[in-house]
């Protein structure tokens, strides 16, 4: 059975609205008095003629324009009075705190590391390609972008072996979940080097250490619990203190950005705690595969704007800036607020990029960070081969950045890793930490990949600390 959803009426237009109640009063008011007439014993004069049929309606008139001039008044006092106080509470509120990247790490394609990827990208090298396994419905392979270290069987059956000793000797991962495990380890493993490096007190007790890892969408609640136990075991191996060590859980629906306010947040904490965030995910599967060519989300010759099956990994290990300072090994970049926007019309249906918008966020975020849009050197952007995604930051670098050169200072993570959940966006900060160090000025991270939701930041060099 098929149901029908009548659409609601559209409203009046506001001259209909006025031209209605204005021939309602008027009509009111000649029946009023044709009946009055009708019953009186004399013919009305023309004085009382003009009284009834036209100064009366129009006094009524007056009158309800006038209340409504008072009730909108009164309205608008307090209104505007609490836009003042929001204003004066937002003014009076103290600057964010910039977080310190103190390292960053990635498994993508075309790069095990950001200085790898960023050479990849800068010679073109970059791509997806045809998969060597995958198909679509008429049995011709499909662009993937598929990294040659998602697969690890010496891993895989050390993976095993723990969960056996652990209890969760029945936990199934697909072949996808597998190569986001994988992918996922060894970033871990070597943010975890870092934090040893950087963090660890030659004597005693070392900050706390917040793990929180971003697992792809379709894994059950067992699989997320599992990988989070996992990953903490791997940061144990390289010596870090199971005790000063925190998984924490992220919302089901949690979007990158928010994941990076809630890491920025708990940083600034008085326990100095670091966190390790990892992002991690793989759409390599032929099930995949067919359920986007299913629901027309697949990029094929015929429709160039779909998804391409990606994956990868990508983390970094953060937190204040003041922490940072206080170990003397540690070398970070530092990351300002985070600024975000929503577009009024999806992205995948725009005729145009609103690179106003970008441009305008771009000048609050450099003005959020005190530094100068002038002295970006790179963008860093999550932006895959959609053209509505590439016009949007062609646009904003056009517009916003006329001295870059868009083939060699504009790097699309998405590009490279394909679709894979949080991946392009972790990976494009990656990016962005390895240009500040690289060209000794910012970078400017955006992201757009969402068709409403859009960020920026400024990742710089850290500021000279005041004496």
């Amino acid at each position: 059975m098929t149901s029908t959803t009548a659409a609601p009426p559209s409203p009046l237009p506001g001259w209909l609205k006025k031209a209605a109640v204005t021939v309602l009063i008027f009509a009111l008011c000649w029946a009023v008095a044709i009946t009055y007439w009708r019953g009186a014993e004399n013919a009305p004069a023309g004085a009382e003629l003009l009284l009834a049929l036209l100064v009366a309606p129009l006094g009524l008139l007056s009158l309800l324009w006038l209340g409504k001039k008072i009730v909108t008044a009164r309205a608008v006092a307090p209104a505007a009075t609490g836009s003042a106080s929001v204003a004066q509470t937002a003014a009076a509120a103290p600057p964010v705190a910039p977080l310190a990247i103190l390292a960053a790490a990635l498994r993508v394609p075309h790069g095990a590391s950001p200085e790898d990827l960023a050479a990849a990208m800068a010679a073109n090298g970059a791509r997806p390609d045809l998969d060597p396994e995958l198909v679509d419905d008429d049995g011709f392979p499909v662009m993937s972008a598929r990294s040659e270290e998602a697969v690890d069987e010496a891993l895989q059956e050390e993976v095993q072996e723990w969960l056996m000793l652990n209890g969760m000797a029945e936990l199934r991962l697909g072949e996808a979940g597998w190569r986001a495990l994988t992918l996922g380890s060894a970033v871990v493993r070597d943010l975890a080097q870092e934090a040893m490096l950087q963090l660890m007190p030659e004597q005693g007790t070392p900050p706390p250490l917040r793990l929180l890892p971003i697992l792809p969408t379709g894994w059950t609640v067992e699989q997320r619990h599992a990988a989070g136990l996992w990953f903490k075991h791997v940061i144990a191996q390289r010596g870090w203190p199971m005790d000063s060590l925190t998984r924490m859980e992220v919302a089901f629906d949690a979007t990158p950005a928010a994941i990076l306010g809630q890491c920025a947040a708990d940083c600034q904490a008085p326990n100095k705690a670091a966190t390790l965030l990892l992002a991690c995910d793989s759409q390599i599967d032929q099930d995949t595969v067919d359920t986007w060519a299913a629901n027309g989300s697949l990029c094929t010759a015929t429709r160039a704007g779909g998804r391409i099956p990606g994956e990868g990994a990508a983390g970094l290990l953060l937190s204040s800036v003041e922490s940072a300072r206080q170990h003397p090994d540690a070398l970070f970049a530092c990351l300002y607020p985070l600024q975000e926007g929503r577009r009024e019309v999806s992205s995948d249906s725009a005729k145009r990029p609103d690179t106003k918008r970008l441009s305008d966020l771009a000048e609050r975020c450099a003005q959020g960070a005190g530094l100068a849009l002038a002295s970006v050197a790179l963008i860093a952007a999550d932006s895959d081969h959609r053209a509505s995604r590439a016009q949007e930051v062609m646009g904003l670098a056009s517009a916003s950045f006329p001295e870059l050169d868009a083939s060699t200072d504009v790097l699309r993570t998405g590009t490279t890793t394909g679709s894979c959940g949080a991946v392009p966006f972790i990976g494009a900060l990656a990016l962005a930490r390895h240009a500040v160090f690289t060209n000794a000025a910012p970078t400017l991270f955006l992201s757009n990949d969402d068709p409403f939701m859009y960020s920026m930041a400024l990742i710089g060099p850290p500021p000279a600390q005041s004496a």
